[in-house]
């Protein structure tokens, strides 16, 4: 008897078991169900069909249109080549890179005065390799502006940071790079333009004509303010340069002598002796003559 109760309470167990293994492979079949009849939403979007370099004008054979999963999709994608008709690439465009409102744009979207804020001044200054951070310089960096200042009547020479953190606009004359990474190599620098304020437009100018300007790249996670700029105290260069101090055991310099001047008198003139009259009588007559 007892055996019996067991055997049929395993048995109900067993079928409990089964009964729930069933229901819960019945309802993730019908889940997998649901999700396969859902519709996935698909978004069609432009894409770069080869490699677009940077400053290139838009052309229909650089783009062609694909679909993808809307959650696929980066933001501000094209969908129309009409909308990038008459653009250019802005930065260099991979093939395959989907085309976004970011990357390319109009030519007179893209130039120097779009690119400067309200109250903000365009300035070039000369620069080499050397000054310029071995040409890594690109657009779009932040860098510091240091100024050395040339050696003055009994001071050392020294270096200050007139400006931090401004903004590089161009390279030359180009506003951006052909790639990610631009080439040191490929780099003829001649001139950088920076964004500053007018007050460091003066400033900017002033040091260039008498000091040597050197650019520092600053990291892009490092706050703008994060140091203080520098006063830029140029050396006096009206002071009267000071005698230098005499050799030792150097006897002073002999001054050459002066010839006594010889008075010359004045020329002597020939003393006339007075000329005496001379008296002739003749007869009854006296005659005054000269001798």
């Amino acid at each position: 008897m007892n055996t019996r109760r067991i055997t049929l309470i395993v048995a109900v167990v067993l079928a409990i078991g089964t009964g729930i293994l069933t229901l819960r492979y019945l309802t993730s079949i019908q889940q997998q169900a649901n999700v396969q009849n859902q519709q996935v939403e698909l978004k069609r979007i432009l894409v770069a069909s080869r490699d677009i370099p940077a400053r290139a004008k838009i052309t229909p054979d650089m783009l062609t249109s694909i679909t993808r999963p809307a959650t696929q999709v980066e933001p501000g994608a094209l969908d129309d080549p009409k909308q990038a008709q008459g653009d250019i690439a802005l930065i260099t465009i991979p093939s395959g890179s989907t085309i976004t409102e970011t990357r390319v744009g109009r030519p007179a979207e893209v130039g120097l005065t779009v690119r400067l804020k309200p109250g903000m001044r365009a300035i070039s200054i000369p620069v080499d390799r050397v000054k310029a951070v071995s040409g890594l310089l690109q657009p779009g960096d932040r860098v510091d502006v240091l100024a050395s200042v040339p050696r003055g009547q009994g001071s050392q020479p020294k270096a200050v940071t007139i400006i931090r953190g401004a903004m590089v606009l161009a390279i030359n004359d180009s506003l951006e790079t052909a790639g990610a990474t631009p080439s040191p190599d490929a780099a003829n620098l001649v001139t950088v333009t920076l964004g500053v304020t007018p007050q460091q437009a003066d400033l900017l100018t002033m040091a260039d004509l008498n000091t040597t300007l050197r650019l520092a790249l600053r990291s892009p996670q490092e706050p703008v303010r994060s140091l203080p700029a520098e006063h830029l105290e140029l050396p006096d260069s009206s002071a009267a340069a000071a005698p230098e101090p005499a050799a030792n055991n150097v006897p002073p310099p002999v001054q050459p002598a002066i010839a006594p001047s010889i008075a010359v008198p004045p020329p002597t003139v020939p003393h006339v002796a007075p000329v005496n009259p001379v008296t002739v009588i003749d007869g009854d007559r006296v005659v005054t003559g000269q001798q």
